[in-house]
């Protein structure tokens, strides 16, 4: 149904590419185990895995395989009958019965497809719903794995579709020239880019800017790159690139108070050169 749902697995033994019988609030469908079961937080009401699919329920599959390419040729034929352009409809979910059928299609605009919907539910005597699809979520219900090596993210959760658009210029945020590496296979910039600006926006507010001038135990450096990931930013402190030293942001605040590191308490005050390092106990 287009994205990978949270499912109860119970007691069955389930592998990554089982089909099973799923109960959904729309009805039953079959579906396709995208991840292994593992113990986890729900975001959303989980589905009720009935079975692992069984011989008569491969036999309905197919049949309701053939009747989904039905329900496609149909709501072309529609959409042609009414001179609805710019129209192409790409999958089709049909529920075990037969009586919930959801129609996938792509669309370069909003159209009106009332006409379409009204014909299929007379043709098929079903509760037929049209759902458009766009470039990142046809992408998810094609799945797959990225180049990363695990399953795609719009497949295997659902919160990517939240995350808002991505573009090439949050690439950009990140120091990260943009290349076909960060490319995904819906042709965008990939959702992971988007997940990650959050934590690189807050990191360069805390983070002094490039070129800035910064104080490190009597010398002076020049920022010239950043390191999120170890909270620390690479400072010049001479001509050669071996002068290069990567400094956590706690020890560049006692004699730069303008910056913060990820937690105040981290970062350990100068020691006074009369101060003994073992003080005595009192």
């Amino acid at each position: 149904m287009g994205v990978a749902k949270l499912c109860y697995a119970r007691d069955l033994d389930l592998r990554v590419g089982y089909k099973v019988v799923v109960q959904t609030e729309e009805g039953t469908f079959i579906g396709r185990v995208a991840l292994t079961p593992r113990r986890r937080e729900p975001y959303m009401a989980p589905y009720d895995i009935l079975r692992v699919m069984t011989p008569e329920d491969e036999m309905k599959d197919s049949a309701l395989r053939e009747l989904g390419r039905g329900v496609r040729k149909e709501a072309q034929k529609l959409a042609r009958d009414h001179r609805i352009k710019g129209v192409e409809f790409i999958g089709c979910d049909v529920s075990l019965d037969g009586s919930y059928i959801v129609v996938k299609y792509q669309s370069g605009g909003r159209s009106d497809l009332d006409s379409v919907r009204e014909g299929l539910e007379w043709a098929f005597a079903a509760r037929v719903v049209l759902q458009r699809f766009t470039f990142i979520e046809r992408s998810s219900d094609t799945s797959g794995c990225d180049t990363c090596g695990i399953p795609l993210c719009c497949a295997t959760w659902s919160g990517a579709r939240s995350l808002g658009p991505v573009n090439v210029r949050l690439a950009k945020q990140q120091s990260i020239t943009p290349n076909d590496k960060i490319i995904g296979c819906c042709g965008e910039v990939k959702c992971c880019m988007r997940f990650e600006h959050d934590t690189y926006k807050e990191f360069k507010e805390r983070a002094p800017f490039k070129n800035t001038t910064v104080k490190l135990e009597g010398r002076d450096g020049r920022v010239v790159d950043y390191s999120m990931v170890k909270d620390s930013v690479l400072v010049q402190f001479g001509p050669k690139k071996s002068d290069r030293e990567l400094v956590p942001l706690g020890r560049l605040v006692p004699e730069n108070p303008s910056i913060m590191p990820v937690d105040p308490e981290d970062w350990e005050k100068p020691r006074s050169s009369e101060e003994p390092e073992n003080p005595p106990a009192p």
